[in-house]
């Protein structure tokens, strides 16, 4: 295929995603949990490359701040100019286990979404007391429990099988449950079991043992980690799941629970559900899963894990992520990398402010340190009310505020935030 045609056609899939969120899908960004994994890479890979970004008459010179009177300006895709309550500042966001390197009064003054898990109540208490009034999501698995050492032992406490002998004796009643192999055997990942995400029963448990542990433990919404978009990471193990032997019957399966789960409890009791949407292939799933769901994570927000996007890349990603905040969608946003790289830090900080409408959150971390309390000065910026949507002149974008502007070079991978004196 010629490099013209396949960049027609490519188009014509992406202006297909775009109509498919106008029309009542939504387009969302996807990433890993604790765990790395490639997703946008996998998405890449999958369209040969990001969506291209328009070329301009003008590359400003060479010059960093762009005039915002050029004309030939490029807005982002259907960026929003309504002043949202929250866009011109940084929302932060703590998950998922207490912090090791601070006190609770450190994170409660200084974040603003709140993500734990079971057994972490008394942490989250604290903090409710110390004034915090966001809602608390609480952290669960999704189609995986653990396999202790002894059926006596206790399992963690971030799973529906929370209680000591579940996984024996779901073992032992309900063997049906489990995922297995083409050879019958269990489907493991460290300590964790894969569980199978048709299974009528698994469901029903599931869904009990949420309410459970919602009502019974006082967590206000639920965050479900390791949502998978296809095979990609059981394939990784090795094996092949006999009951699913391609992507498609995987995530009719996992569609087909997530909507069990709205229908059957989060829905009724106007509870929220946030998922980490995993190992996407085909971003049409994306919809899919976010019929059911209130909002999603990416942990390789604006840069990947080692390196930086390409700027096509970076663009796509950034489109997508615009696409999902404006169908009314939250999104937690994390970028990876090291405590002292502020560069990155900026430039993954800029991009968000690029796009924030109020209902993003942001986190600059390590998934190796995600208890550890990283706070940076720019946390603290007041940019005010955004003047309009991101605008692209030549290879550069920015976004107006109120008292200053972000500027932010997907090509050379810097940003600039100036808040006007």
């Amino acid at each position: 295929m010629s490099k013209s045609l396949y960049r027609i056609l490519l188009i014509l899939i992406v202006v297909f995603v775009v109509s498919g969120c106008q029309s009542g899908g939504f387009l969302g960004v996807f990433g890993p949990a604790a765990t790395p994994t490639t997703d946008w890479d996998l998405m890449f890979e999958q369209l040969g490359t990001s969506q291209p970004v328009a070329e301009d008459s003008e590359d400003n010179n060479g010059q960093g701040n762009p005039d915002p009177s050029q004309p030939t300006a490029t807005p982002m895709p259907n960026g929003s100019n309504s002043a949202s309550s929250g866009a011109g500042s940084v929302n932060t966001v703590w998950f998922y286990k207490p912090p090791e390197n601070g006190p609770l009064s450190t994170v409660a003054d200084n974040f603003d979404m709140f993500i734990l898990t079971h057994r972490d109540e008394e942490e989250r208490d604290e903090m409710r007391a110390l004034g915090v009034d966001e809602p608390f999501y609480q952290y669960l698995l999704f189609v995986q429990i653990m396999d202790p050492e002894s059926c006596t032992d206790r399992p963690f406490g971030n799973q529906v099988a929370y209680k000591p002998g579940d996984f024996c004796q779901l073992l032992a009643e309900h063997p049906d449950w489990f995922l297995r192999d083409t050879n019958g055997n269990l489907i493991r990942r460290g300590d964790n079991v894969f569980m199978d995400p048709g299974n009528d029963g698994y469901r029903a448990f599931w869904v009990e043992r949420a309410k459970e542990m919602q009502d019974q433990f006082g967590w206000d919404g639920i965050f479900i980690d390791n949502v998978e978009g296809s095979l990609a990471k059981i394939y990784r193990e090795g094996v092949e799941p006999a009951n699913y032997r391609d992507d498609a019957s995987y995530q009719q399966a996992i569609e087909g629970f997530l909507l069990y789960l709205k229908a059957n409890y989060f829905q009724p009791e106007n509870k929220p559900v946030l998922a980490n949407i995993i190992e996407l292939r085909d971003v049409s799933v994306w919809y899919r899963y976010m019929e059911h769901l209130d909002g999603a994570m990416i942990e390789s927000f604006a840069t990947d894990y080692d390196g930086y996007y390409s700027a096509n890349d970076w663009a796509f990603q950034m489109e997508v992520i615009q696409e999902t905040l404006e169908a009314g969608k939250t999104l937690v946003l994390v970028t990876q990398g090291d405590e002292g790289d502020r560069g990155r830090q900026e430039f993954a900080l800029g991009s968000y402010l690029l796009i924030n409408n109020g209902k993003a959150y942001f986190r600059y971390t390590n998934s190796d340190y995600y208890n550890q309390i990283w706070l940076y000065n720019n946390y603290n910026i007041a940019l005010g009310a955004p003047l309009g949507p991101a605008y692209q002149t030549g290879s550069i974008w920015q976004r107006d505020f109120e008292r200053g502007y972000v500027i932010v070079d997907p090509d050379r991978h810097i940003a600039e935030i100036r808040v006007n004196q």
